[in-house]
């Protein structure tokens, strides 16, 4: 125990099984708070050390690495608990415990109620994005410290300082939640466990590898055949990635990947010319010149379609994007919602994509279409530049897939 905040180290299966019925015994009107530590510089799959847990006043400090496979039923009751689940910018921590939770084969991959509260604090106001400390600070009138953060949670054993911090990181989570309830209107919570819902529902499979070029950076850009050569590119990175358990910017760099499919390099020496590092071509270009050969006589994919930043790279779509914003920014004044939930460049690029495939756009769906009501904003380019091509003003990509 610590003199500075109570935690209650879980290294043995025995108290793991005790954590385990804990969790199973709560019901829909209690609270976890929850939060991660892993480290991910250099591999694929996060190298889980650290599973902080706050329930019922107690915090629980679970040590993944010593555990080992003891672990896999904190998992599952976690991902099965009738709690609800408090996190903060839990991004990360999801992709984790979703990760977690299909390698053990459970169902579901999430808890049914999980709650980041980073998003919550938007939905009543605040900026998007501001972190724990200032949450803690503002709200609480709590102070805390982030000395470790940066910390190496692989090593053994785990410093005072790192439990102390790790606990500090859950300890508040639900006092925390409480506040910033009382600061919402019935409306906006009611639109923020809509919002949380998609998310989870983001997390219910890995990414398929047939996918994975459509959010490679300035894939927009790229022609038919560029296009073609990038998917079967994305895709051999990706599971290579996860074959090898290496990063994916530790393999190719999202930079280089469309200068890749554009330039196919022969030569190593053109590889770092067209963007790939030094060290990455030393130990896998012998490996990224095999896919772009291959790449180049591979036929082309059957359901090729629009990347999710086309339209974005489109000159003649500038104005679009601006009348969107102009009347998403309109129509949520009052509202209490922080601009940036609603105004992230992946809906704004998604509402042209689902229009031109025939989908309907995320900000015409669930909570958002209730806050914004119908909106209409055409392909055509509403502005265009006199000088500009009538190739530069193509906005239906000829591999649209119908």
């Amino acid at each position: 125990m610590s003199e500075d905040v109570g935690y209650i180290f879980v290294d043995q299966g025995s108290l793991a099984r005790e954590l385990c019925d804990l969790i199973d015994s709560l019901q829909e009107g209690d609270f976890i708070g929850l939060d991660t530590e892993f480290m991910r510089v250099t591999c694929y799959y996060p190298d889980f050390s650290l599973l902080q847990l706050a329930i019922h006043g107690n915090n629980y400090l679970v040590d993944v690495w010593m555990l080992e496979g003891k672990v896999q039923p904190i998992i599952e009751s976690l991902c099965r608990t009738k709690a609800t689940v408090l996190t903060f910018a839990c991004s990360e921590d999801i992709e984790l415990l979703a990760h977690e939770a299909r390698r053990i084969q459970c169902t579901p991959t999430l808890p049914e109620r999980l709650y980041d509260l980073q998003l919550m604090l938007a939905f009543c106001g605040h900026s998007y994005g501001r972190g724990l400390s200032f949450a803690l600070q503002e709200l609480l009138g709590i102070s805390l410290s982030k000395d470790c953060t940066r910390s190496n949670w692989t090593h053994r054993p785990l410093t005072e300082e790192q439990l102390v911090y790790s606990a500090l990181d859950v300890r508040y989570l639900e006092p925390l939640f409480y506040e910033i309830r009382k600061r919402m209107s019935d409306r906006n919570f009611s639109y923020f466990v809509q919002e949380m819902d998609y998310i989870r529902s983001q997390y219910d499979e890995e990414m398929d590898e047939d996918d994975a070029y459509l959010s490679v950076t300035a894939a927009g850009m790229l022609s038919e055949r560029e296009l073609n050569i990038l998917y079967y590119l994305a895709r051999e990175r990706l599971l290579f990635a996860q074959q090898e358990n290496q990063a994916l910017n530790r393999i190719i760099t999202s930079k280089a990947m469309w200068q890749l499919a554009r330039y196919t390099p022969r030569s190593k020496k053109e590889l770092e010319h067209r963007g790939v590092r030094h060290n990455t071509v030393r130990l896998y270009g012998d490996t990224i010149l095999k896919w772009i050969s291959q790449a180049r006589l591979a036929p082309r994919y059957e359901h090729l379609t629009i990347p999710y930043d086309y339209f974005s790279h489109q000159r003649a779509m500038q104005g679009n994007f601006d009348h969107l914003k102009k009347v998403v920014g309109e129509r949520i004044v009052g509202s209490n919602i922080c601009p940036q939930v609603l105004l992230r460049k992946q809906l704004l690029n998604d509402y042209f994509r689902a229009k031109a495939l025939g989908e309907v756009p995320l900000l015409q769906q669930s909570w958002r279409l209730d806050l914004l009501g119908q909106i209409d904003v055409p392909l055509e380019p509403m502005q265009h530049e006199s000088e500009e091509s009538s190739e530069e003003l193509l906005i239906k990509p000829p591999f649209l897939t119908t």
